[in-house]
């Protein structure tokens, strides 16, 4: 309706609607930019007054509230030493005098005496001291009716003080001198020894000074000031005439002003705050006469609490809005000039900028209808228009390439498809697919799963068995795609090539590091965690290096938690970096769950991540690793839902099921590092294999290789001069011997020497490592740990069936 209706009005002309369309636009943004800019403004010096004024009552208060305290202390420092002179008549003027000397505001000072204290005086005493205008000291006695120290009706502030037995400030009042001044008294009681009130000690405060200290401290001109007591009436107006004479809240009612009513209530209950008020400000209509009008004003009000006073501040809204309202004039105005001048120059710039476009329309709609070798205007300027006639130009001559050129990529993107799902097979190989992986084995079981979010992926996870050592690892490379996946690659072979030989998991992620920062131009990294567990104790030692903490979860299913990470740097980062090792006790049938940020990551519809606390919560009973992982996979897509896969999914679950069989026979002989002590060595072990029932070849067997192993300590566990000890404890259960040899030297790990090549000649094998052959062939297993700075080295051959 809108377009219709312009199209109508300047018709077809482009120039014509785009002026307009280009003036309306830019007479929208400034109206709203204006109307933001001066509210804005009116805010930033509402704000301004406000912060100026407020401060300004602050300082009033401040100061009234000084002169007061001061008065309050004046006072009660002299009722405090008045036993000194009060009692006794010739005392009574030195302690009044004291007491308006130390303070200026004290305009005079009386003691009111209860009735016949001093029987001379009769039953009225009060003896009185005031400043006089010319500023001395006189003195008086003004006792009488009016003063009845037991008459008890009145409202004076003795009268308050006797009552309550509490020092006390009246309300204020106009003095009955010639003066008339407004007034105000603080009146403190006077004991006598046996605590009875004898005297009320009163301090006249003229109150003129009051209406100096808040019409000096007013913050603008315009403002005027006012300060209200407590009964409602006027301490300082503007108009005089005012003070102490009108109550402000009779004086709202008898204007019918409601809002004047509601502001100044919260004034009389100690408020503080600020208000518009609609008729509140007096000001003159004309210089020449005195009629007056009320005008709108923001009025500020705060407390004085030590007397329960209000001090107000009002500003006409006129004097707030000036500097807003004089920019919102100039504004306007120059809006109109800028639209007069734009609208001109738009139009005809614009009439002759589309002239081009015109013939180019034509020779495009030749194009259209398949004239793929129109001739196209020539387009004398270098401009936009020639931009978009060359663009026209490439069109007719790329269109007859086109349908070539898309076969072309439709043939390259099929064979992509099919490298990729080649590359993703090789990969899936490299990982362990045989589950259960160790069948024969009852203390071990191992489940592992990756779901590439690729066709190609970068983590990876893998786990094997090496003298009796579980080495497990878990890793995700940084990246996604065919580089992620060669990473993973040469990572996992890597763990498989240094784990052969070094069983220490920090020196593995070590060499395996610093291998891969060497070349490393992608400057990609591989977060990893490695294990290294010992299936006969349960030991399991570990590196971490920037990997997700595994979740360890004890028999009963109960949730241990995360096992205690160091987090160092990924693995590829920085060379030489000191990957720390950390160990810990597996106890039987605990699960350790490993995965990768896939899982922790996994994002539903809405964002949210899955995240490790919803981990814990899908542990409901600790499983086998199948069902394990099966049940984490499906709480996990249960979250996601329709969202795509982000990431790939690795999980790994490690169950350690070692069955603790009953001890039937435990032997124990502790040797000197001297070969001398050997045949006592070789009758320890007869009388062992004799007990578990080995035949004499088997025995014979055992002898060697435990001879062999004893002797390789005795000869370099200690160095030479050294005396040190061995220990070879037996063990048997109802499946296999277990020959345990323990000493305190220096550390070394005899299984990670490599297995010698018996095919070599004696010429081209290496020397040494023929004695750990030997224990390797006749041993079942053999198991090195370092454990509280000792070498232990455990020897294991299986029971023979008739035995068993």
């Amino acid at each position: 309706m809108i377009k219709k209706l312009i199209v109508r009005i300047f018709g077809q002309s482009v120039a014509s609607r785009t002026t307009f369309l280009v003036l309306l636009a830019m007479l929208l943004t400034m109206l709203i930019a204006g109307f933001i800019l001066v509210r804005h403004t009116r805010e930033v010096v509402a704000e301004e007054v406000f912060r100026q004024t407020s401060k300004s009552m602050d300082e009033a208060i401040k100061d009234i509230d000084n002169r007061m305290s001061d008065v309050e202390s004046a006072v009660r420092t002299a009722a405090s030493y008045a036993y000194l002179f009060a009692p006794e008549e010739a005392g009574v003027n030195t302690l009044m005098e004291r007491l308006i000397v130390s303070n200026q505001d004290i305009a005079a000072v009386t003691l009111l005496y209860r009735a016949d204290y001093f029987s001379k005086h009769g039953r009225y005493f009060a003896p009185t001291t005031y400043r006089t205008a010319d500023g001395s000291i006189e003195e008086d006695e003004i006792g009488g009716p009016a003063h009845d120290f037991c008459y008890l009706e009145s409202d004076s502030s003795w009268v308050y003080t006797i009552q309550h037995d509490a020092p006390y400030w009246c309300l204020p009042y106009v003095d009955s001198m010639s003066t008339k001044r407004p007034m105000v008294t603080y009146s403190v009681p006077l004991h006598d020894i046996d605590g009875s009130t004898y005297a009320v000690l009163c301090a006249d405060i003229d109150l003129s000074w009051v209406w100096h200290v808040v019409n000096k401290l007013k913050p603008f001109e315009a403002s005027q000031v006012s300060v209200i007591s407590r009964d409602g009436k006027f301490i300082c107006h503007p108009d005089s005439n005012n003070v102490l004479s009108v109550n402000v809240l009779d004086f709202a009612h008898a204007r019918n002003d409601q809002p004047l009513v509601e502001v100044l209530t919260k004034m009389l209950h100690g408020e503080r705050g600020s208000d518009t008020l609609e008729n509140m400000q007096d000001r003159p209509t004309n210089a020449s006469n005195h009629e007056m009008q009320e005008v709108p004003s923001m009025v500020y009000y705060a407390p004085v609490k030590s007397v329960q006073w209000s001090v107000s501040f009002s500003l006409p809204l006129e004097e707030i809005n000036r500097r807003p309202n004089q920019m919102r004039n100039y504004m306007i105005f120059a809006l109109l000039l800028a639209i007069g001048i734009i609208s001109i120059v738009t139009y005809t710039v614009i009439k002759a900028q589309i002239w081009p476009l015109k013939q180019l329309a034509q020779a495009v709609s030749s194009i259209g209808e398949g004239n793929f070798h129109c001739e196209l205007p020539v387009i004398a300027t270098n401009d936009e228009v020639a931009q978009l006639r060359n663009s026209f130009m490439g069109m007719q001559h790329s269109l007859s390439h086109y349908v070539e050129e898309l076969q072309r990529t439709t043939i390259s993107k099929a064979s992509m498809e099919n490298e990729l799902k080649v590359a993703s097979g090789i990969q899936m190989s490299m990982l362990p697919k045989k589950f259960p992986p160790f069948p024969d084995r009852t203390d071990i079981d191992v489940y592992g799963q990756l779901i590439p979010a690729k066709a190609v992926g970068g983590d990876l996870y893998d786990f094997y068995i090496r003298n009796e050592k579980l080495f497990f690892c878990i890793g995700d490379v940084s990246g996604k795609g065919v580089p992620a996946s060669l990473l993973m690659a040469v990572t996992r072979a890597l763990f498989r090539n240094i784990s052969a030989y070094e069983s220490q998991p920090e020196r593995i992620v070590t060499h395996l590091n610093n291998t891969m920062v060497e070349g490393n131009d992608s400057n990609m990294f591989v977060t990893l965690f490695i294990g290294v567990l010992d299936l006969p104790t349960g030991h399991l030692r570990y590196a971490n290096a920037g990997h997700d903490a595994p979740v360890l979860v004890n028999d009963s299913g109960t949730r241990i938690g995360l096992l205690p990470c160091d987090s160092n740097l990924p693995v590829g980062v920085m060379s030489d970096w000191k990957f720390t090792l950390q160990d810990a006790t597996i106890d039987p049938g605990t699960t350790i769950f490993l995965y990768t940020d896939g899982l922790t990551e996994a994002e539903n519809i809405h964002h949210e991540l899955f995240g490790e606390e919803r981990i814990l919560k899908a542990i409901t009973e600790n499983q086998p690793p199948l069902p394990f992982i099966e049940h984490m996979t499906e709480a996990v897509h249960a979250f996601v839902g329709e969202a795509e896969q982000s990431d790939d999914l690795t999980m790994l679950a490690i169950r350690y099921t070692k069955q603790q069989l009953d001890v039937r026979l435990q032997r124990n002989i502790t040797l000197p590092n001297d070969v001398e002590k050997v045949p006592e060595l070789a009758a320890f072990i007869d009388e062992v294999c004799e007990a578990v029932g080995f035949d004499m070849s088997t025995t014979m067997s055992l002898n060697l290789a435990i001879e062999e192993a004893v002797v390789n300590v005795m000869n370099y566990a200690y160095s030479k001069g050294t005396v040190g000890n061995i220990n070879i404890a037996a063990e048997a259960n109802d499946e296999r011997l277990k020959f345990t040899i323990t000493d305190s030297g220096t550390p070394f790990d005899p299984t990670a020497k490599a297995e010698v090549d018996t095919t070599l000649s004696a010429e081209e094998r290496p020397i040494g490592g023929l004695g750990i052959h030997l224990v390797r062939q006749i041993m079942d297993s053999i198991n090195y740990e370092r454990v509280d700075g000792k070498n232990i080295l455990t020897l294991r051959k299986k029971l023979p069936v008739e035995v068993i």
